[in-house]
């Protein structure tokens, strides 16, 4: 299915790039034609995201669970940016590790999760706000635990639900010029999954969930192709209007999956 693009012309900043939904985004942006500039703690692994190399994709290491760490991103997206302008942010980067009851992590553990999946997508956003051009766009990968509390998971929710309130004072600072949304893609085929699969139940009551879920996890680059829909091929009053973009939202999938596909994928 291809569709005009509504993203103008620019560099599209994504974190999180070298693995999961981040790595399938940016290789799908790099087939769309779009420069991309990529972070991630580890730029080096096998999982590069775009192999081999390409003119059009600029890899910054950078370690978004500390202040400095996201300063030293914010100076390097503006190196490799330049003078271009930069059409969009993607504020993919999280973890769920460690698990475990709230009161038993560390001072550090919650600063760091903070840091990673709330602090970053605002100064990042903060750093990139001035390069983007009229209709520029922001778009923060969001989860159910932004909505719910679930047990073991409580770094994980307390910072997703950050997050959510990242979004929603961003959407009201930086409107009407840069539209700013959230996104839930699902319960994905990502090594995020698998960390949730591993513990044994008494060290973690929902794994037994997470592996009976398996096999109805979405493929990456199905969910990937869904964050491209909606932050290239939808109206700036669209992406902004109402709750998150949720991709089990039988309303939308007729627009962004392909003719004749299903999603066979159950809302767990």
């Amino acid at each position: 299915m291809t569709m005009e693009q509504t993203l103008p012309p620019g560099i599209v900043v994504v974190t999180g790039a070298s693995r999961g939904i981040g790595q399938a985004l940016v290789r799908q942006l790099l087939a769309s034609g779009r420069e991309v500039v990529g972070l991630a703690r580890h730029t080096d692994t096998a999982n590069g995201a775009a192999d081999p190399p390409s003119p059009t994709y600029a890899r910054i290491s950078a370690d978004l669970s500390s202040v400095s760490g996201i300063a030293e991103g914010i100076e390097e997206i503006r190196r490799a940016v330049g003078e271009r302008p930069v059409a969009a942010l993607v504020n993919s980067a999280g973890a769920v590790t460690p698990l475990g009851a709230l009161t038993e992590q560390s001072g550090e553990s919650m600063l760091a999760a903070l840091c990673l999946m709330a602090v970053a997508p605002a100064r990042l956003a903060a750093g990139v706000a001035g390069l983007m051009p009229e209709g520029g766009r922001i778009l923060n990968l969001s989860t159910r635990s932004a909505q719910e509390t679930f047990p073991g998971l409580g770094l994980y929710c307390m910072s997703k639900h950050a997050l959510r309130s990242v979004s929603q004072s961003l959407q009201m600072e930086l409107a009407p010029g840069i539209a700013v949304a959230e996104l839930i893609p699902g319960e994905v085929d990502t090594s995020m999954q698998a960390d949730l699969r591993r513990p044994d139940r008494g060290g973690f009551a929902m794994a037994e969930f997470f592996r009976d879920n398996r096999a109805n996890l979405i493929p990456v680059a199905l969910a990937a192709r869904f964050c491209l829909w909606v932050l290239t091929q939808t109206s700036q009053k669209q992406l902004t209007d109402g709750s998150p973009w949720y991709i089990y939202d039988q309303r939308t999938q007729g627009q962004w999956l392909a003719p004749g596909t299903e999603f066979p994928y159950p809302e767990p």
